[in-house]
């Protein structure tokens, strides 16, 4: 197995684990567990050309992002 396909298994993973803490634990590390699986994806998305797949994770990674910067650096309470 490829190194890029074992990123993408986690990847996946912390996905969905990220999307259930979002859900039923804190918003702030869920969303933060959900960009970093985006970004384990991505090496195996650049291997096979798959360039939709590389345009959905960076348009939910720039939303991610910029709602994580929000959370974590504008509303430092």
């Amino acid at each position: 197995m490829s190194k890029s396909s074992i990123l993408r298994y986690l990847g996946n993973f912390l996905l969905m684990l990220g999307y259930q803490v979002m859900l039923w634990g804190n918003f702030k590390f869920g969303l933060a567990i959900k960009f970093i699986g985006g970004l384990l994806g991505i090496p195996f998305a650049i291997k096979l050309k798959l360039w939709d797949v590389l345009f959905l994770i960076a348009f939910f990674g720039i939303t991610e992002l910029s709602k994580l910067t929000q959370l974590f650096l504008v509303s430092q309470n």
